[in-house]
């Protein structure tokens, strides 16, 4: 029988290394290592169980055999270094669009939920803890240890030293020119330089840490106002006692359970981009304070800061006439421009954190006075535009019924979340990984 015709092609030759070979070392397994069956890995990786035996054979996952015989055991650590990565164009592709608002990447968490009644904290409703009238620091102490208080306790005061002072001074004479958060993000960083190189170290423990950056946030409020000034108090005061200083409005214990509520809720709302911005600083290393000072400078949305100062402008700029500022709302919409204080994706019933500072704010307010005019405007609003207050409307009404100064709605509300942040950060230290997502190059 003859031979087939040779079509003179040479087959191709595979290039050195192209091919990954399979593992032949033995694979020792740790007491510390993970390990998880085949069906528990597929679902990690959202993948056929063909491709998991493909991985497995390019060295990518390591498997060992069962103990009962039956199957393999895949690690963890190698599942999720693997879903990490992104293996090809597509992957990454599908990353971009994930990671996008309302994409759908996920992170997981053990602080707080987000549901149709408002945030959860470790299980507890932000509003339910609001209402109870419990100090801001219970919440705090939630977020960062787990553990709701039974007794509430004064935190100890913070005693900087002369260079702090010094610092301090200083930043009141610029208060005029800058916004808020800016304030808050500089005494921060002051304070943190005045303790050397390792504040953190230095205060003794993360708690202690998150304690006294929160009281020196706290005293910057009095950076607002006519006559910025920096003053911390020196004997144990109540968070939102020492607020209420600062912004030099009523004492009484309806203004302090105002203003505890206004802190409560503004703890936490889950992956917000400032509170992604202080897990990414925790995960490569930083300490509590340049977490916070990293939030702080994306804390410049219209759902947080500017949200709040935004909302303010567009009543001051009416004069908190309601005809003025319905038509001012009305003229927005038409050119479907950002609507500062109204409505938020995440409650699209409306927001019950502003619902219930919006009731607090009602009970708080002075008769006939700028703030019962404001409130005026923001009920025609959602009785004749449909429109639903989220939480910087609801700080705003808060603190307009309090007749605190110009600016103060962001600054409570950044002084609030502080406490979610440093939750934060501490939980992704636990989390031990890198932050870090992967770019798709499009350039020449």
């Amino acid at each position: 029988m003859a031979a087939p015709a040779s079509t003179g092609k040479q087959p191709r030759a595979k290039k050195p290394g192209s091919i990954k070979k399979p593992r032949t070392e033995p694979i020792n397994v740790k007491s510390t290592d993970k390990l998880v069956d085949a069906a528990t890995a597929v679902a990690m990786l959202g993948v056929k169980l063909q491709s998991l035996y493909a991985y497995v054979s390019r060295g990518w996952v390591r498997a060992v055999p069962a103990a009962s015989g039956k199957g393999n055991l895949y690690f963890v650590e190698d599942l999720e270094a693997l879903g990490a990565r992104g293996r090809s164009r597509g992957d990454s592709v599908s990353a971009e669009r994930v990671i996008r608002w309302g994409g759908g990447a996920i992170m997981q968490t053990a602080i707080t939920s987000i549901g149709p009644d408002g945030p959860r904290y470790r299980g507890n409703l932000a509003a339910d803890l609001a209402a109870s009238q419990r100090p801001f620091e219970d919440c705090a102490e939630l977020l960062w240890n787990g553990i709701l208080p039974d007794a509430s306790v004064l935190w100890q005061p913070v005693a900087p030293g002369p260079e702090f002072q010094a610092l301090s001074a200083g930043i009141a004479g610029i208060a005029g020119r800058n916004p808020s958060r800016r304030l808050l993000a500089v005494v921060v960083e002051a304070y943190a330089a005045s303790l050397g190189k390792h504040p953190e170290l230095t205060l003794g423990a993360p708690a202690l840490a998150g304690r006294q950056l929160v009281q020196v946030m706290a005293a910057a409020l009095g950076l607002l106002g006519e006559q910025p000034e920096y003053v911390l108090s020196q004997r144990p005061q109540a968070i939102a006692a020492l607020v209420a200083d600062r912004l030099r409005v009523r004492t009484d214990a309806d203004a302090l359970w105002a203003i505890n509520a206004a802190l409560i809720l503004s703890a936490d709302n889950e992956l917000a981009p400032a509170t992604f911005a202080a897990r990414i600083a925790a995960s490569a290393g930083s300490d509590i304070f340049s977490c916070v000072t990293t939030a702080l400078g994306a804390f410049e949305g219209m759902l947080t800061g500017v949200g709040c100062d935004e909302a303010e402008a567009m009543l001051r700029q009416t004069a908190n006439d309601p005809d003025r500022y319905l038509a001012l709302l009305a003229a927005r919409i038409d050119r479907k421009s950002p609507l500062a204080g109204y409505n938020h994706p995440l409650y699209p019933a409306g927001d019950p954190r502003a619902r219930l500072l919006m009731d607090i704010a009602r009970q708080v307010v002075a008769p006939g006075g700028q703030g019962a005019a404001a409130l005026h405007c923001i009920d025609q609003a959602q009785a004749r535009l449909s429109l639903k207050p989220n939480l910087p409307l609801g700080l705003l009404a808060v603190c307009l019924a309090l007749e605190a100064p110009a600016g103060a709605a962001g600054a409570v509300m950044a002084l609030g979340r502080t406490a979610g942040w440093i939750a934060h950060a501490l939980e992704q230290r636990l989390a031990g990984f890198l932050v870090r997502p992967r770019a798709r190059y499009v350039g020449p």
